[in-house]
Order: structure tokens, then sequence, then C-alpha cells
């Protein structure tokens, strides 16, 4: 398999299965075939990890590099979990809904667009295409927020719509101004957007303009990955979307988003010097950790905990690409892999929590490993990996950040970043221990099926096997690491 066969199904296989999805009377089609198609993206990534790690292809406006390829594979992991666990969602929603056919079929078209833009989004070269992608994915999820039709469900979708729309907006505007220095410098406006031929260029653009334009585009597309300003729509969007866009919302969306700002933060290295990018993302992410931290402290509802939880995991992702050292860039992969599959596992048994006790506010459910303790253990092992308890991936990559902010000399920071993890960790511990061990609140159910217990059970086990085989000294990590750092 060529590089080009393998951008070509990474963007062809949920095209294909989008076709699929609108196949009448089949109930398992669009399930079975979005399984199928986000295996073959996890293999993608894999096959660009594994073969074609040592360069870059690209092809004007696509390219296909080490980084495109982990986040193939993040997406591919994510989306299988939430596709799996779709299916026990869907049934026990609509039920004898009238119009359960109807339904079926948009929520699987929503599904499959979203991951299809998020591919465009980490494959593209061109930042044009990168902003259309990224605002197309606030399309595609807006609808899925609304899925329930309540009227918390569409006020957090129009609430989602209009600050993200805004944030990118700020984007759109960084994008042109980066466009209008490029093609101040001479570069045809057909290239002017092109992140290797800026790469290329980089000495020759003025630097006033760009600082302009690079800030502009780190904190308008930072809008997406939930970053400080604009991070209010998160906790409204994630808790009122059904539990598996939860899981891909908060699993790789929000990567999806700093894998962005981490392009544009190489741009800005190249151009401007490591400083300027530097300290903005390192301001942003601590505010974010430190507001996340606080919000979960004081937070009564399951699902707006977790997503607040996603806030504080994406500030510690902006202060390693603030870094972008060779660990630190490391660290921040395994952090992404491990992240997404710990908090869609999380997400999932949140949202089986609920449909079972009919509850969102943690004090209302309670008791629910005496009372469903298949469910209650997935999610003592999902807040035991975010809270970054060995042998699950986040101690590492949380270990591999917090080293390479002091090895960079940033010593006050770092004491920081421990103080408003160590927070965040304990609000997280006192709702799963609420959650799980408290007195019961609800009479004992059957236990779940196979099913709704399998994607679980995967994550939680992927997670342990990530944090066992791959911390950031691991040979394809440090590798793809090394590839990120020294492109700039």
């Amino acid at each position: 398999m060529t590089a080009a066969i393998a951008l070509s199904a990474a963007l062809g296989l949920p095209l294909v299965t989008l076709g699929l999805s609108n196949l009448p009377h089949a109930q398992r089609t669009p399930w079975i075939a979005t399984l199928v198609a986000d295996l073959g993206i996890i293999a993608i990534g894999a096959f660009v990890l594994l073969v074609h790690s040592h360069r870059a292809v690209a092809a004007d406006n696509f390219r296909l590099d080490p980084l495109a390829g982990m986040m193939l594979l993040v997406i591919g992991s994510v989306a299988m979990l939430a596709a799996a666990a779709s299916r026990t969602y869907l049934n026990h929603q609509l039920g004898d809904d009238p119009m359960v056919e109807q339904k079926r079929r948009l929520y699987w078209n929503l599904f499959n667009l979203f991951t299809l833009t998020m591919i465009l989004a980490v494959v593209s070269n061109n930042l044009g295409i990168t902003w259309i992608a990224v605002e197309a994915t606030t399309v595609a999820t807006t609808f899925l927020v609304g899925f329930k039709r309540t009227p918390k469900s569409l006020e957090a979708a129009w609430k989602y719509a209009i600050i993200c729309s805004f944030g990118l907006s700020v984007a759109l505007l960084g994008v042109v101004v980066i466009y209008f220095g490029a093609t101040k410098v001479g570069i045809p406006g057909s290239q002017a957007l092109l992140i290797n031929i800026l790469l290329h260029h980089a000495k020759e653009l003025n630097p006033e303009i760009m600082r302009i334009g690079i800030g502009l585009g780190i904190v308008g597309f930072g809008a997406k990955a939930g970053l400080v300003p604009f991070h209010t729509w998160l906790p409204d969007a994630h808790s009122q979307a059904p539990a598996p866009i939860s899981a891909m919302m908060s699993g790789v969306l929000l990567s999806v988003a700093s894998s962005v700002v981490l392009r544009i933060a190489e741009l800005s290295t190249a151009i401007l010097g490591p400083s300027y990018s530097r300290l903005l993302l390192l301001t942003i992410g601590i505010l974010t950790m430190g507001v996340a931290a606080l919000l979960i402290i004081g937070q009564s509802e399951l699902k707006r905990m977790l997503a607040q939880s996603s806030m504080e995991q994406m500030g510690l992702v902006a202060i390693a690409i603030a870094i972008n050292t060779e660990l630190a860039i490391a660290a921040l992969l395994l952090h992404i892999l491990v992240h997404g599959i710990a908090k869609s596992s999380a997400f999932i048994t949140a949202g089986q929590m609920e449909e079972a006790t009919g509850k969102h506010r943690i004090a209302d459910i309670g008791g629910m490993l005496r009372t469903h303790p298949s469910v209650a253990r997935g999610f003592i092992l999902a807040v035991i990996a975010l809270v970054a308890l060995p042998p699950f991936g986040l101690f590492w990559s949380e270990a591999g950040i917090i080293t390479a902010t002091v090895q960079a000399g940033y010593l006050l920071p770092a004491i920081v970043i421990v103080l408003l993890l160590l927070l965040a960790s304990v609000g997280l511990a006192r709702a799963g221990l609420s959650l799980t061990l408290a007195e019961p609140l609800h009479p004992i159910s059957t236990a779940r099926s196979v099913g709704s217990s399998l994607p679980i059970l995967i994550a939680t086990s992927v997670a342990v096997i990530v944090g066992l085989l791959g911390t950031p000294t691991t040979q394809v990590i440090t590798h793809v690491a090394s590839i990120i750092v020294q492109r700039v």
C-alpha cells in the first residue's frame, strides 16, 4: 500500500459508509460498515507510523506525515469504540419511536460525516482546507448535540454552534492574514496557505504580519480544542450530546483541533522563533487547566464534570505544544492516544449510568457498584486512568510533559501544573467514589448485555496495554516526535 492509496482510503472509507448508511431497511448495515471503516482507519494510521514514518508525503493540499498517522490512529480507535456503543444507545433511546428508521439513518450519516471531517482536518496541508474541515465538524456535531430534541440539548447545540463559529471566525481572520503575508513576498496565491511551502519560505516572511496571523490562528482554532477564552461551549455540548458522541467529541475532536494548533505552532517556531507561540500557549494552557480544575471541584453533574476534565487535559496538551521539545511532543502524542481511549470509556459508562437511573446529578446516582456492577467497574477503571495512576498511560504522558517543562526552564509553571492536576484528580476521584461506593439509591438491575460492556472492556484494556508499552521512550512515539520537532 503506497501513501497515496492510504490517503485516498482514509478519506474514502467514511464516504462509502455514508452511502451504506442510507440503504433502506438495513438496521445493522450502517453499524457494521462503520466498525469496518474505523478498523480500516486504524490500519492506515498504523501503516503510516510503522512504514512511512520516515518522511512526509505531501501532494499540494494534502499530506500524510507521522502526526497525521498518529491522529488517524486516535480517530479510528475512538470512533470504533463510539460506534460499538452507539447500537445499544440507539436501541435504548429510540425504542418504539415511530420515526426510528429516519432518526437511526440521520445518526449514522452525521456520525460518519463527523469522522470524515476530522480525517480531512488532520491530513490537510492547506490552512484554508483545514479551516473548512474544522468548521464542518461543527456543522455535523451541532445536529448530534441536539439529537435528543430536548430543550436543554437544543440550547446546548445553539450555544455550541455560535461560540465555536465565533472562535473559528477569529481563526479565519488569522488564515487570511497569513495568506496576505505569504503573497506579499511573492508566493503564488495557489500555494500561499500550503504548510510545507510556508515552512520552506519561513525566513522570507514578514514577522510582524505573521505574528498577527499566527496569534489569531492559535486562539481561533483553540476554540475547538476547548481552550480559554472560547471554552464555555464545551460542558453544555458534551453533557447534552448522546454518550457515544460525547466520547468522540471529548476523546478525539478536541485532540484534532489541538493537532491543528500544533501545525500552526510549527509555523510560528519556523518564522518567529520558539518564544512567541511558547509564551502564548503556556499562558492559555495554564489558564485552561486552572479554570477546568476549579469547575471540576464544584461540579455536580456527571457528564459536565467529564467534559471539564477534557478541558483540563487539553490545557496540558497546549502546554506540551508550547514546550515543543522531543520529550514534550512524545508525551503529547501518548497523552492524546490514551486520553482519547480512557475518556471515551468514561463517557460511555457515564451514559449507561444515566440511562439506568434516569438521573444526571452525581448525588442522585450513587452506589452503582451494587446495583450495576459491570458498569461501575468500567467507570472505576476509566477514572483510575484519567487521574493518571500507573500502569495507565496518562501517568507516563503527564510525567513526560512536566519533566519537559522543567527541563525547558519553567519550574514555577511546572509546579502550578502539578497542583492543578492534583486538584482535578481529587474532584474526579471524589465523584467516582460517590457514584460507585456510596449507599445505593436505585434498585438492583439485571446485568447489561455483553455487547454494551464490550467497548468499555476494550477501552480499559487498551489503556492499560498502551500504558505498559507506550511510555514516551517507546521507539515509535519518540521517532514520530523527533520528526515533528526536527521539521522546524
